[in-house]
């Protein structure tokens, strides 16, 4: 497929309608949440209807090009507080209506409140508010619970499969924006890619944004599709391959888990393959992920 490893930049049912069916294994996206974000280009303000509407010919979209048993994880959260809308049960009851299997539902915890400000009737039963902390992972399945593969293709350990298949999952936000209003953290991407997909496996993000999913995807050997309508975002997403390209073949100081990778300067040994003796050292794939930042929760405001 011309498509895989490749930064797309159209709008996403457009670019989605070149996608062969059933070629994709495992989707993971965050649409916009149609709550007035400032993003590049898209119009983040339809009327609710409308906007139920379009999200609904994506999932159409995302079913057909998904393989038998191919998984797709939304990550989506209740919007709004004064003007709540249950989001995240919309979705759910569209993509159940369009025959996809929902496997589960995992809890993003990522404790951003902060200083509050939005407590409602502060003291009092006469209209408190509950500021949610945490968001949705909707994970579906297309036609098949399984998705089958030669089981040398997995490479999940034990102790990130113990871990994960844990549906609760705290994980703070990314720091890093890069000009981006809501980017993915990579850990998060990294747990939906090692525990649904195999090697070599094709991942999709139809709202690529600024690229994570593509990154995570390359830096564990799978594939990517990445979709976003925005030029800059799309710009930033190809810096951030080739600098991931660059991390996987530099040397890298393997250190403890939990530490920063150092990279150190590149010079090609007089010996360009290594001897029958030698085995070349594996990077575990975690430790190829970003440092995480700490993460500064922004004031919390009436929504």
């Amino acid at each position: 497929m011309k498509l895989v490893d490749q930064i797309i930049c159209e709008d996403c049912l457009e670019a989605m309608a070149r996608i062969p069916d059933n070629t994709i294994h495992l989707a993971i996206t965050s649409p916009p949440y149609n709550l007035g974000i400032n993003y590049d280009i898209h119009n983040d303000s339809l009327a609710y209807k409308e906007y139920l509407e379009w999200m609904k010919k994506v999932w159409l979209e995302t079913k057909r090009v998904l393989v038998p048993g191919g998984r797709f994880a939304l990550n989506i959260a209740p919007t709004s507080i004064k003007n709540f809308k249950p989001i995240h049960h919309d979705f759910s009851n569209q993509l159940r209506k369009i025959g996809l299997i929902m496997r589960t539902e995992i809890i993003w915890y990522k404790q951003t409140m902060g200083r509050r400000t939005a407590w409602g009737s502060w003291k009092s039963p006469a209209n408190p508010h509950i500021v949610p902390s945490w968001e949705y992972v909707l994970v579906f399945s297309k036609k098949s619970w399984n998705l089958n593969s030669d089981s040398k293709e997995t490479d999940i350990t034990a102790d990130e499969f113990m871990r994960f298949s844990d549906g609760f999952w705290y994980i703070p936000p990314e720091s890093q924006r890069r000009g981006h209003p809501t980017p993915f953290p990579e850990e998060l991407i990294y747990r939906l890619v090692k525990f649904y997909t195999y090697k070599d496996n094709i991942v999709l993000d139809m709202f690529g944004g600024t690229g994570t999913v593509a990154v995570v995807a390359l830096k564990t050997g799978r594939h990517f599709v990445h979709i976003d309508v925005s030029p800059k975002y799309c710009k930033i997403a190809e810096d951030r391959l080739q600098a991931a390209r660059l991390l996987k073949e530099l040397p890298l100081s393997l250190g403890k888990p939990g530490r920063k990778v150092k990279i150190s300067r590149y010079a090609p040994s007089k010996a360009t393959n290594p001897t029958q003796h030698e085995k070349k050292k594996e990077i575990e794939q975690s430790r190829l992920l970003e440092p995480k930042g700490k993460y500064k929760p922004r004031k919390t405001k009436h929504a």
